[in-house]
């Protein structure tokens, strides 16, 4: 089926293949903004077409990703088993460029301007080349998520009554401050911001983040002095000037300060991980979360139920498993796509063997136990496999079959003889098919058939 986006893809800069060789050194930046812009445009206009395309796959079997940039030895891996993977698109979120108002601001704090990333956009675009395969078998789904949470054009202003203390439920707004970290910053020698580890003091600029979370999601704030300069009543309209001066502030204003940070940055994690289970929920999909922070925050907070089919899902993502870079995945999409008895019986297998793992609570024994399970399927089947195909090469259905191709030669004798090579050749192909048949129905032919050479 392949995808829309692609559709634009195929044509443009980002799949050149001497730029992408190149990595877009050949490129001025105005040509690749230029793209960029055409490109955001494209996936905004078609959407609905983008969702359409998601929703038209029915299956239990649809995982949504919140990972913004997955790897592609994952996608590989859950290609053994899953039905469909939807991946935030790695490339939309480079067309959303810096407004005015936050490059002046990040100017005035120290923060250097990064301007266009040409690694991450020639990244991105390596990934979405690499994936060709899987889109055109259906199994990823490439949707422009970020878009619905980039940074607003302009700076809201917000009141922090009782500094923020109220802004999520009791319990949650708990959790958080039980797994917050909060870090001070000082500025560094040429004018910016660096993160004073495992230290917090009165300072004008911190950092807050989440245990579990490896603080990807960290969240920057710096404490200014504000200055009301002119005020009309009439209006309500307010000029005033903001600044940040070198001082540290005093520790009861700093502590004040902290509180209103935690709260602000547990709410706008809080938002994040609502709306991104919210989308992944209207899209038929099961969310794929990143970190042990946000899989303990959704169990605590919302119902989750985990099936045989979502909890071998969850293991096989947790696996190393060193054959897949044997693996053709060209020819592991033509698998899923024309043998689809043979993905379903790897499937149904490899949940037999999941569903007696669930009660292992020995960590060290169930790695062992998976271990064992996938070195059964690829190694020891594949070999008997193997095996199997070499004896049915030289097997009299083999030949009998071969012999077909003599039977046109062999047409001007007489018609006794014509009709007894026939029912000799077709009761050889029969036990030819039959003998296919066998070897199709083990479950490791999936993994055998997709590492032959």
């Amino acid at each position: 089926m392949g995808s829309i986006t692609y559709d634009f893809l195929a044509d443009s800069l980002f799949f050149n293949k001497t730029s992408l060789e190149n990595q877009f050194s050949n490129e001025t930046d105005q040509r690749i903004e230029k793209e960029l812009t055409e490109y955001r445009q494209f996936c905004i206009d078609n959407q609905e077409e983008l969702i359409k395309e998601i929703k038209e796959k029915d299956s239990f079997l649809k995982v949504f990703s919140s990972t913004e940039a997955p790897p592609y030895q994952m996608l590989k891996q859950t290609a053994l088993y899953v039905d469909q993977f939807i991946i935030y698109d790695p490339l939309f979120k480079h067309s959303d460029f810096q407004s005015e108002m936050t490059k002046v601001t990040g100017q005035y704090l120290g923060y250097e301007q990064s301007g266009l990333n040409r690694q991450g956009i020639w990244k991105a675009s390596k990934l979405l080349k690499e994936i060709t395969p899987m889109i055109v078998a259906n199994y990823v789904k490439v949707f422009p998520l970020s878009y619905h949470f980039e940074t607003p054009k302009t700076i809201p202003l917000n009141l922090p009554i009782d500094y923020y203390n109220g802004i999520l439920p009791e319990s949650i707004l708990k959790f958080f401050w039980e797994n917050a970290s909060v870090r001070s910053m000082i500025k560094n020698d040429s004018g910016g911001w660096m993160v004073d580890e495992n230290k917090l003091y009165p300072c004008r600029g911190i950092v807050v983040g989440f245990k579990g979370t490896n603080f990807s999601s960290g969240l920057l704030y710096h404490l200014f002095e504000t200055e009301i300069l002119e005020y009309d009543e009439e209006t309500q309209l307010a000029k005033f000037r903001q600044t940040l001066p070198d001082e540290p502030p005093t520790t009861e204003m700093f502590n004040a300060w902290v509180t209103q940070s935690v709260n602000s940055a547990s709410k706008a994690y809080f938002d994040r991980i609502y709306n991104e289970a919210f989308i992944a929920s209207s899209l038929n999909s099961t969310y794929l979360c990143n970190n042990e922070f946000t899989d303990k925050l959704l169990k605590r907070n919302f119902e989750t139920k985990e099936s045989i089919p979502t909890y071998t899902a969850t293991e096989v993502m947790n696996l190393d498993l060193p054959f897949l870079d044997n693996i053709d995945i060209e020819k592991l999409m033509d698998i899923r796509m024309h043998e689809e008895d043979v993905f379903t019986n790897f499937r149904l297998e490899l949940e037999k063997h999941f569903r007696e793992l669930r009660t292992e609570s020995d960590d060290e024994i169930k790695q062992q136990k998976i271990e064992n399970i996938f070195h059964e399927l690829n190694d020891v089947q594949g070999q008997k496999i193997k095996q199997k195909i070499s004896d049915l090469r030289k097997s009299k259905a083999v030949t009998a079959s071969i012999g077909m191709g003599g039977l046109a030669s062999s047409i001007h004798t007489s018609g006794f003889s014509l009709i007894a090579t026939a029912l000799a050749l077709a009761k050889g192909y029969k036990d030819y098919l039959d003998y296919q048949q066998q070897v199709k129905n083990n479950p490791a032919y999936l993994l055998w058939k997709a590492q032959r050479k």
